[in-house]
């Protein structure tokens, strides 16, 4: 999954953490999907801490993981599960 704002002036108004949210939300709640993977760039922090936001934990760093422009980046693997119910009764 990736999430790629090019107009700055939508920047930090809260757009990507809602759209990722609504995406995770569906992918476990009407996929039933058991857990959402992400590799964001490390140097790619505004990223990064949107997927925070929204509950992703860092697990793994992958050197040289990903080619863009001539060059391989290191890359977070980043995971989300559902929140699990707990039944109190």
């Amino acid at each position: 999954m990736d999430l790629f704002i090019g107009e700055s002036q939508y920047w930090n108004q809260g757009i990507g953490t809602k759209l990722i949210s609504v995406v995770v939300n569906y992918l476990f709640e009407e996929l039933e999907a058991v857990k959402v993977v992400i590799d964001p760039q490390v140097w790619n922090t505004r990223a990064i801490r949107c997927y925070e936001k929204c509950g992703f934990v860092k697990f793994k760093l992958l050197r040289e993981h990903e080619l863009q422009e001539e060059k391989y980046w290191d890359c977070w693997l980043m995971a989300i599960e559902p929140k699990k119910s707990v039944d109190l009764y």
